[in-house]
């Protein structure tokens, strides 16, 4: 091959090159995408720790249900009559708030016939037994039934649809917080995503690595009631999103000016 096929061939291909170089340079590498990177198909991962159960603290929203076997006794004991349900009030706030209880700052509701029962810090099923406790003073055979209301997990950052989400379980696991919410955006760091989780002692904060297949042994891989979910934004790798819109113009005339001067250089 002589000196001006090697110039020919530099002059045809050298911009391509270039191009191809400058943007595999600003490409995300695979493992920084891939959620549970290195987890292996086919096998059976033994259950990680899970999280405590959720503790019921001020501000939340309790329904609770004496059901008896004639609904017109124990009618008192109910904020509606025990033949209707929560399904046919609605879904809006003021309906729920008609036959909810709300968990005052001191962390009590006030009960009918039972009075003021302190329930922060106690679990459903603990409420439930308090006040099934209360009731069987007033009848024989009745259950008590307790749901929390305002099941709800926030989720900002980097995601296609972020806000405030209604729990359809108790809890869930990270992926499927992520899910309510679209996924992770293309701007999303996936491997810092924080979570924010209100304890006994204090808020607390997790930083989770979703790439990383050990995750799944993580007590924050599962989600409660009134977490916060935070997707911080990649800006070394997605940087483009930051950039004004004349960017996008002002990086393709220096690729080309690039180019250009490098075609030259071989042409001397």
């Amino acid at each position: 091959m002589n000196v001006s096929t090697i110039k020919l061939f530099t002059k045809k291909a050298g911009l391509p090159l270039v191009v191809l170089f400058l943007f595999a340079s600003c490409s995300t590498p695979l493992q920084e995408l891939i959620y549970l990177n290195g987890l292996q198909p086919g096998m059976t991962y033994e259950h990680g720790p899970q999280p405590e159960e959720y503790k019921i603290r001020s501000n939340d929203q309790l329904f609770i249900q004496v059901i008896s076997d004639d609904p017109l006794n124990a009618a008192f004991l109910n904020l509606i009559n025990t033949q209707g349900s929560m399904g046919s009030m609605g879904n809006s706030t003021n309906s729920i708030e008609l036959i909810t209880y709300l968990v005052d700052e001191g962390g009590f509701i006030n009960y009918p016939q039972l009075g003021n029962l302190k329930v922060d810090g106690k679990t459903t099923s603990e409420v439930r037994d308090m006040v099934q406790e209360g009731v069987d003073r007033y009848l024989e055979g009745a259950s008590v039934f307790v749901k929390l209301v305002n099941r709800t997990v926030t989720i900002l950052g980097e995601v296609k649809s972020p806000g405030q989400k209604t729990m359809v379980k108790n809890q869930l696991t990270i992926f499927e917080a992520l899910g309510t919410a679209g996924d992770i955006s293309d701007y999303g760091n996936r491997q810092q995503i924080k979570i924010i989780r209100e304890l006994p002692d204090g808020k607390h904060v997790e930083e989770m690595d979703l790439t990383n297949p050990d995750i799944i042994n993580s007590p924050y891989y599962y989600i409660l009631p009134h977490d916060i979910v935070y997707v911080e934004h990649k800006t070394k790798v997605y940087g483009a999103k930051n950039l004004s819109y004349a960017a996008p113009i002002s990086i393709t005339a220096s690729i080309i000016s690039v180019g250009l001067l490098i075609i030259n250089l071989f042409n001397l």
